[in-house]
C-alpha cells in the first residue's frame, strides 16, 4: 500500500481508504520484521533491561513492535512520492485520523496520551526525526502540563529543527559531532545516541542524572567535523549522473548508498532522501 494510491478526496474518505486497505493486507507479520533500515536494526539491537520498542509509524500510527502489521510505504518526511502531505493532509491531521479509526486493542494503546498516562512509572525517551516529534508534540506538550512527562522520565533523541519551545528542555540533540564517537551514518544518529545513552543500565533502575551527564560528556569530547563544501546540483544534473554511473557499472547491481558516496566524494551535493527518489525514478 502507498500513500501516491491513494484517490484525492475529504480527510475522510482518504483516511478510510488507506485503512481498509492496510486491514485487507494479505500478509501480516509483526512489525520488528517489518522495518528495516540502519535506525530500526540499532533498535532491535539494544539490550537494556525491561525496554519496550513503540514506533511512531506513519501507515498505522503509535504502535508496538509486537504489532501484525501490513507493508506500506508512507513517511511523514517531505521530499518523498510518498510523504503524507502528498494527500492534502497535514501530518497532524492524519495521525490524528489514523488514532480515531483504528483498533486500541489491536495496537496495544488508544494513543501516545493514553499510553504515557497508563505507564506513570515508565519513562519514556523518543528518539526520531525532527518531522516525527512534531506530529506527536501537541500530545507531548499536553502530558508535560499535566506534569505526566518531566526531566525524570523523558527525554527527546533528535536534531534540532523547530521543535516546541516547551519541549527543548527535553531535547537531547544529536549532533553531527557525534559522528566519530556513535559511528554510522547520520540518518541512524539519533537511535544510536539513544542506545550510548541507554546501555549502561545493567539493573531495573533509571537514572536521569546518569543519561544528561553522559550526554555532557559526549558534547563536550566530541571530535567537530570539518565543514565539507559541496556543489548543489540539480535534479536533473543528479539523473544525469545516476545514468552515467549506472552505465559505466561493472556489477550487475549498484546501490544507492555507493552512488550517494561517489558523488559526495566528486564533492557534489544532494540529500539522501532526494537522491533515493531520483534512483528510483531511473530503475
Amino acid at each position: 500500500m502507498q500513500v501516491k494510491d491513494l484517490m484525492k478526496g475529504n480527510s475522510q474518505t482518504i483516511i478510510n481508504s488507506w485503512w481498509e486497505q492496510l486491514k485487507n493486507a494479505e500478509q501480516k507479520v509483526s512489525a520488528d520484521e517489518v522495518y528495516a533500515g540502519d535506525h530500526w536494526k540499532v533498535a532491535t539491537s539494544m539490550i537494556t533491561p525491561n525496554l519496550d520498542l513503540w514506533v511512531l509509524s506513519a501507515g498505522y500510527g503509535l504502535i508496538h513492535s509486537s504489532s501484525k502489521i501490513g507493508s506500506y510505504d508512507a513517511t511523514f518526511s517531505n521530499g518523498s512520492e510518498n510523504s503524507i502531505n502528498k494527500t492534502g493532509l497535514t501530518n497532524n491531521e492524519w495521525w490524528k485520523a489514523l488514532h480515531q479509526i483504528r483498533s486500541s486493542e489491536r495496537f496495544k494503546c488508544h494513543s501516545l496520551h493514553s499510553l504515557v498516562s497508563t505507564h506513570t512509572d515508565d519513562v519514556f525517551i523518543i528518539a526520531a526525526s525532527p518531522d516525527y516529534v512534531r506530529v506527536i508534540q501537541d500530545e507531548l506538550k499536553q502530558l508535560v502540563s499535566e506534569k505526566k512527562l518531566t526531566n525524570k522520565n523523558f527525554f527527546i533523541v533528535s536534531s534540532i529543527n523547530n521543535i516546541n519551545k516547551t519541549l527543548t528542555p527535553y531535547l537531547l540533540e544529536s549532533k553531527a559531532d557525534f559522528c566519530s564517537t556513535l559511528k554510522g551514518g547520520r540518518v541512524s544518529l539519533n537511535i544510536r545516541l539513544a542506545k550510548y545513552l541507554l546501555e549502561d543500565f545493567k539493573v531495573n533502575i533509571f537514572d536521569s542524572k546518569s543519561v544528561t551527564n553522559k550526554y555532557n560528556f559526549l558534547k563536550k569530547n566530541a571530535i567537530k567535523l570539518s565543514a565539507i563544501k559541496r556543489k548543489n546540483i540539480s535534479d536533473e544534473e543528479v539523473r544525469s549522473f545516476i545514468r552515467k554511473e549506472l552505465n559505466s557499472a561493472q556489477v550487475a547491481k549498484i546501490s544507492a548508498t555507493m552512488l550517494i558516496k561517489k558523488l559526495r566524494n566528486e564533492n557534489l551535493a544532494c540529500e539522501q532522501k532526494r537522491f533515493t527518489r531520483l534512483l528510483k525514478e531511473l530503475s
